[in-house]
């Protein structure tokens, strides 16, 4: 699956400031899941899952693969935010090893949409573990939670033997581009995605951090 991330670029915390815990992810927290990957893919998801089955958003097509074990969104690679007050997720990071990918095929998805991220696919770090999405809820934005998520990818990442995150992002999220080079991620290269009314982006930036130093 291609990955994406739009939304860990810090912003102005909005509301009321909130208690915020930590937790490995449930299957019962798949819809909410698969709502932040929605939120991280900046319109991604949407173009490539949207009517693929008759009556299901792509939100309840992720959904389904997050419920399960073997998918590279499943429950069991995520890592959540959650409101101590209520339980609700606010925040998601989601990291499986880049080979992964070369494994991950949607045979419903149509072909012409799956040709148009094509090079994403292609421009990845097959030996990297990889940081699929990272996305906060806005009521707590600009508060430390991407930080904390993102630094459970990077444990994640020395814990399985990878010396190497890497992730996607879109090449107009500058903010989230700054975010990631404030914590030692270098860009990599670009990958163009063909044009498309339902796909606001054209350009998708590898990025990865080097950790070779922390193991």
């Amino acid at each position: 699956m291609p990955a994406a991330d739009a939304s860990a670029g810090p912003t102005v915390a909005i509301g009321v400031a909130r208690t915020i815990d930590y937790r490995t992810a449930r299957r019962g927290d798949s819809l909410d899941i698969a709502g932040l990957l929605c939120v991280a893919g900046g319109g991604l998801y949407e173009f490539l899952f949207d009517d693929v089955v008759p009556f299901m958003t792509a939100r309840e097509f992720l959904a389904a693969g997050v419920a399960g074990d073997e998918a590279p969104i499943s429950h069991r690679n995520c890592f959540l935010a959650v409101g101590s007050d209520d339980g609700s997720v606010l925040g998601l990071a989601n990291a499986f090893p880049a080979a992964l990918l070369d494994h991950d095929g949607y045979p419903l998805v149509p072909a012409d949409r799956q040709g148009r991220i094509k090079a994403m696919l292609q421009l990845q770090d097959r030996g990297s573990m990889f940081l699929n999405a990272l996305a906060v809820d806005a009521s707590c934005r600009g508060s430390g939670v991407g930080s904390r998520l993102l630094g459970w990818a990077r444990a994640r990442a020395r814990e399985s033997g990878f010396d190497r995150l890497s992730l996607h992002v879109w090449a107009d999220n500058t903010a989230a581009r700054a975010f990631y080079r404030a914590r030692g991620f270098v860009e990599r290269g670009i990958a163009e995605v063909a044009p498309h009314p339902r796909l606001a982006h054209d350009e998708s930036v590898l990025m990865s951090l080097d950790l070779s130093s922390e193991r």
